[in-house]
């Protein structure tokens, strides 16, 4: 037996919970999986895991024993980054996820550039908006907007985005705007998938439930309801900036908008972090950067 034999397995079961998803991972055999994880047991003389017909735990050996072998994987694969990366070369798979809209919209071209300029990087994208799970799922990189709570997750930030109240023109001509956020309510407004729309009143942030008769979980349909003059929207700057611009919408309660919403990249916590993956949230960030710096620009000209 390989000294290093079972090890990448038994991490891989401990970190996605069953042996499907760590053969998964891992490219191989639902049994090779378990025959190794056997064997690596027998050549311990100890049990690492306790299985069910639901989910694999770890046993009180098998905890310490992951803690160990996780730093070992991670001290291999430095190892190899290192001379990858004194060669100048940025190769392998990075897998990633973000949620669908900006995805489609944001940050798939950017990674698209990414590749472009790194021809042995090869990416995996995963356009969702469940949460995944990164470690479980095996996922190097997830794009997320707020608040990031699971500790074992690191975070970069990449950026901001801003959220806008915003109608058609001919809208406006036929009701009027708001005058405050407490008017919200006496207006028609198109609803997504937030549950309240975000303010920030006299230096303090504060929410209202919005009211309507027009409801869909897709923003860019509701963008399309406002662009059609059926109400008030509230969207990310990345849905309503090029209408903004072009006047087919105005922004409405400038003065009231939120504060902005961190974007961050997460990723599992692992020592030293993969050079593709370093060099991945480097372009990321600036290449955001630089979108931001556009968007400004265009909020600056807008109210002029």
């Amino acid at each position: 037996m390989q000294s290093w034999e079972g090890l990448d397995a038994f991490v891989a079961v401990a970190e996605t919970g069953n042996f499907t998803r760590a053969a998964s991972r891992l490219g191989v055999s639902i049994s090779q999986v378990s025959r190794e994880i056997n064997r690596l047991e027998e050549r311990l003389g100890t049990q690492l895991l306790v299985r069910n017909t639901r989910r694999v735990a770890l046993t009180e050996n098998g905890r310490l024993f992951e803690q160990r072998c996780r730093q070992l994987i991670d001290d291999r694969e430095a190892a190899f980054d290192s001379v990858i990366s004194g060669k100048d070369a940025i190769k392998g798979l990075i897998r990633l996820t973000c949620a669908v809209a900006y995805g489609e919209r944001t940050i798939t071209p950017i990674i698209g550039r990414f590749v472009a300029e790194h021809p042995e990087i090869s990416v995996d994208m995963e356009l969702t908006n469940r949460v995944l799970d990164l470690v479980a799922d095996g996922v190097d990189l997830g794009v997320r907007i707020g608040e990031i709570t699971d500790a074992r997750l690191g975070r970069v930030q990449l950026g901001s985005r801003s959220l806008h109240v915003c109608a058609a023109p001919a809208y406006v001509e036929r009701h009027g705007a708001p005058a405050s956020s407490s008017d919200i309510n006496a207006h028609a407004c198109l609803l997504g998938t937030a549950q309240r729309w975000q303010f920030k009143t006299a230096g303090q942030e504060n929410q209202i439930a919005p009211q309507g008769r027009w409801r869909c979980n897709s923003g860019f349909s509701v963008l399309d309801a406002a662009i059609q003059g059926l109400g008030l929207c509230q969207l990310p700057d990345f849905y309503v900036q090029d209408h903004l611009r072009d006047g087919t919408l105005v922004e409405l309660l400038a003065e009231e908008r939120p504060s902005d919403q961190a974007i961050w990249a997460v990723f599992p916590k692992r020592s030293p972090q993969p050079s593709r993956i370093a060099a991945l949230i480097r372009f990321l960030q600036v290449n955001l950067s630089l979108s931001s710096e556009i968007r400004h620009v265009d909020d600056h000209n807008a109210a002029r």
